[in-house]
């Protein structure tokens, strides 16, 4: 069996439920099921999931200016609401993935329905961090993607506004960081930000060690090398890079 069959079940992350009710907000708006072509039904469309959120979203923002225990007990059943409207979805959404893994004998096929729709795959393992956004405020959030190496590896983040969940932007700026996380910042309220991320793994100057032996994901971008291992960049290829899927952050 090859890594692209079907070989498990899919798992949705419920990693939302550790989000600050701001970021919570934002990821909820974030997440689009309308037009999707395999997740069709789910229990809460879009309406009911973004109304949740405007609504705990002004609650939190007046409890703020004028802190009560009422406030604070009405934005915590807000936040259940949503909550648990989002674990309904969620369930469903995995259902949904791996039947179409299933059908299409393509694991890939089923985390292309999750990804695209604004969720993100569980993290596995006891430590492991969930990829993302994983927190968000007023202008600003967090984003954290995994890396492709052990070791020393950059990282590419390009990024811009668009007008719709799906779209990519088309007016976009290139960052470049040595760490997997970045804040994004100064970003116009009640906008949606676009993003994606690619790693790309240093040349190896060891004979006895090379890149792809310490890969951990396939999104790696792993450069040419010359005979004295130095990179080789094809002026004609117009992109050097394998691009993770866009990610589409509401901003509060």
């Amino acid at each position: 069996m090859t890594d692209n069959e079907y070989s498990g079940k899919i798992k949705v992350a419920k990693s939302y439920k550790e989000l600050s009710t701001i970021a919570l907000a934002s990821f909820a708006k974030s997440t689009k099921f309308a037009g999707d072509v395999a997740a069709t039904a789910p229990p809460h469309d879009d309406t009911a999931i973004y109304g949740w959120a405007d609504t705990m979203f002004n609650t939190h923002n007046g409890r703020v200016l004028n802190p009560s225990k009422t406030a604070t007990s009405l934005e915590r059943q807000q936040r259940n609401t949503l909550e648990d409207g989002l674990d309904a979805n969620v369930n469903y959404l995995e259902t949904v993935a791996n039947a179409v893994a299933k059908t299409a004998g393509d694991i890939n096929a089923g985390i292309a329905v999750v990804t695209r729709i604004g969720f993100q795959l569980a993290a596995k393992g006891t430590h492991a961090r969930n990829i993302g956004v994983i927190d968000a405020g007023i202008g600003w959030f967090h984003a954290h993607e995994a890396k492709s190496v052990e070791g020393n590896q950059s990282h590419l983040w390009e990024g811009g506004i668009t007008n719709a969940k799906g779209t990519p932007p088309t007016d976009t700026k290139l960052y470049v960081t040595c760490e997997s996380d970045v804040i994004f910042n100064n970003i116009p309220s009640v906008s949606i930000y676009a993003y994606h991320h690619a790693g790309v793994v240093p040349v190896s100057k060891d004979e006895s060690s090379t890149p792809q032996s310490s890969m951990t994901e396939k999104t790696a971008t792993l450069t040419p090398q010359s005979k004295n291992k130095h990179p080789v960049i094809d002026i004609n290829n117009n992109n050097l890079y394998q691009w993770g899927e866009w990610r589409y952050v509401v901003i509060p």
